[in-house]
């Protein structure tokens, strides 16, 4: 049975080919409408690309300056604690 089911994919895969080269020439054309829609099409996509661009780019900004935030704040939380020893033992 899995032979037929093979057998009959290939035989309409076929078929759809051969209709393509068969099919006669069409005589359409575009009219300003569609070339409208098209153009709209394109400026949208377009203007998501930059917006998606821009809001990653805004992420990445903020990650950058969170963990540089971090790093000073680790840095000073260091000195701070050197600062609290030295004193510490000067004064003992």
């Amino acid at each position: 049975m899995r032979r037929s089911t093979g057998r009959r994919t290939a035989w309409v895969i076929t078929i759809a080919t051969s209709g393509l080269f068969v099919a006669s020439p069409s005589h359409a054309y575009l009219d300003p409408g569609t070339g409208s829609i098209i153009l709209q099409g394109l400026l949208a996509g377009v203007a998501v690309a930059i917006g998606v661009l821009r809001h990653y780019w805004e992420q990445c900004k903020s990650f950058l300056t969170n963990l540089q935030r971090e790093s000073r704040d680790d840095n000073n939380s260091s000195e701070s604690e050197l600062e609290q020893t030295s004193n510490t033992q000067t004064k003992s």
